[in-house]
């Protein structure tokens, strides 16, 4: 096996061990909600923010948070402790940062659905 070194933006600089295992990412696993509750994510172009909804349950909103950019709101959350899983702060990530490309460049944000960019 080939020895690598992985270049970062910063003076230090980290090689890939030759005995590091490789994994394929496949798939997903099992949903399962996050029993602290769950967020409903839309983009405010007129105020040009990202609000996110935090419900618990009864789908009654508890907590709206606002912000301009994903680690302004995903912050807030984990402060006010509103994420128990792993898998539920990776998929809120990753949701946050698509109302942002959404928001930045007038693209349609529908959560859970793919982002389209017209390029």
């Amino acid at each position: 096996m080939k020895k690598f070194t992985v270049k970062l933006p910063y003076k230090l600089k980290s090689k890939i061990s030759k005995k590091a295992r490789r994994i394929a990412a496949y798939g997903g696993i099992p949903w399962r909600q996050d029993p602290r509750g769950y967020f409903l994510i839309k983009v405010n172009r007129k105020d040009k923010q990202i609000e996110v909804g935090f419900c618990e349950a009864g789908n009654v909103v508890k907590l709206v948070i606002v912000g301009k950019k994903p680690d302004e709101i995903y912050h807030a959350v984990f402060r006010e402790g509103l994420v128990t899983k792993f898998d539920h702060a990776a998929y809120l990530g990753k949701e946050l940062e698509k109302a942002y490309i959404a928001l930045k460049t007038g693209a349609k944000y529908v959560q859970d659905s793919d982002l389209e960019l017209r390029l």
